[in-house]
């Protein structure tokens, strides 16, 4: 089963990149939980730290698609250490801001600002992948090994965070996850030879990867996986605490993602046959079934055990989405393609933090579910509704400009 995974790690500079980007991008699993529970820990208010966190959120959707369009056209060796520098600089300010009790205002315009220059390490990794594949089955291979690697992130990332904030320091989450992106991000940016070409502005002004058939599709798809993810998060948090097991919440969210590292590995060393656009629909369809019993669990064992069950149907949601975007874009609106996905995720993430957080203040984690069921529901049917758009991927390779 690992033979492929080991044919495309020999590929030129690729296990280097991973490797960077596997470090840059480990505090994605960090920065929600750590600004929830940090923030909680200094107001009391889920509602508070969920705003902060959407704030955040919110922010890095904005600007992901805005930024990976300049790394398209800049480069990433000269782009990233300009986003490092400001993201983390405001990222401290923001955890400064937060321990001093400042306005809530004003720590919410410091996240907007460390939100939107957060380095898009997810679609720069994979624009390297889609030019250093040879072919669509070592691209699957590859992008499967991507949600591999997510999986890994979100299996340790989120009881490390808890670990650190709730029995050390209430800030070492966020703080650690600073130092994190500083080391992975100027790493990979070194890597000049595997990055994607740069296109000269003026040299092609396409339009902009979002108005592509079917990546609007597959971008209301990720707002609402986003939302599924997003409100679990905060969900997690508060449920764990009512249990009177607040360490537990990390473990909780590790669960989905040893699931989905599972169905990961496994959907990397298959060779599809059958269509790009079936294989988004029925991935949709079993992510959307396994959402249905969460309200219905009352303890932390079922729900440990349900979220494992349900993260079986993640990662194959997000390969086959990333897959569909790298055929239905342009060679040099790539990265911004991927950008997309990870905006629909972001916005996702940060309206279901401040709606759940705000569900949960009111009536309580078990409630709360059903803002995770409701937007698991509609994953399949935006894609049911938008296949059409979606079967343009099947018959062909990536568009020309």
């Amino acid at each position: 089963m690992l033979a492929k995974y080991r044919v495309i790690l020999t590929l030129p500079g690729a296990s280097s990149f991973v490797l960077a980007g596997l470090i840059a991008r480990f505090p994605i699993s960090m920065y929600g939980l750590g600004a929830v529970l940090l923030v909680q820990s200094r107001t009391g208010s889920y509602f508070k730290a969920g705003v902060v966190s959407a704030a955040f959120a919110i922010a890095a959707a904005v600007g992901g698609p805005i930024t990976s369009r300049f790394a398209d056209r800049l480069g990433q060796n000269r782009l990233i250490p300009l986003l490092l520098s400001m993201h983390v600089s405001t990222l401290l300010v923001t955890i400064f801001l937060i321990i001093q009790n400042a306005n809530l205002y004003l720590i919410v315009l410091v996240a907007i600002i460390s939100g939107a220059t957060v380095p898009t390490v997810g679609p720069f990794i994979r624009a390297r992948w889609k030019k250093a594949a040879k072919n669509s089955s070592q691209q699957n291979t590859a992008f499967a090994m991507e949600s591999v690697v997510d999986e890994i992130i979100f299996i340790f990332g989120p009881p490390l965070v808890t670990l650190l904030c709730v029995v050390v320091y209430d800030a070492l989450g966020l703080l650690l996850a600073a130092v994190l992106v500083a080391i992975g991000g100027l790493w990979l940016s070194s890597q000049k030879s595997t990055q994607p070409e740069i296109h000269v502005v003026g040299q092609d002004r396409g339009k902009a990867a979002i108005r592509y058939p079917g990546i609007i599709s597959i971008f209301l798809v990720y707002v609402l996986l986003g939302a599924v993810f997003g409100a679990a998060e905060v969900i997690a948090v508060a449920f764990s605490r009512e249990k009177g097991s607040p360490e537990l919440a990390g473990a909780l969210i590790a669960a989905w993602s040893i699931g989905s590292l599972a169905a990961g590995i496994t959907m990397g060393a298959i060779h599809f046959k059958n269509k790009l656009s079936n294989r988004f629909l029925i991935t949709t369809f079993f992510f959307a079934l396994s959402l249905i019993p969460l309200p219905f669990i009352y303890t932390l064992p079922a729900l440990f055990v349900t979220l494992l069950i349900s993260g079986l149907a993640i990662s194959p949601v997000l390969i086959s989405g990333y897959t569909l975007i790298g055929q239905l874009v342009p060679q040099n609106r790539l990265t911004e393609g991927f950008a997309w996905a990870n905006t629909g995720a972001g916005l996702g993430i940060a309206l279901a933090s401040a709606i759940s957080g705000w569900v949960i203040d009111n009536s309580g984690a078990q409630v709360a579910f059903w803002v995770v069921t409701a937007a698991g529901l509609l994953t399949f049917v935006i894609t049911l509704g938008t296949y059409k758009d979606l079967k343009r991927a099947d018959s062909r390779s990536a568009i020309p400009a």
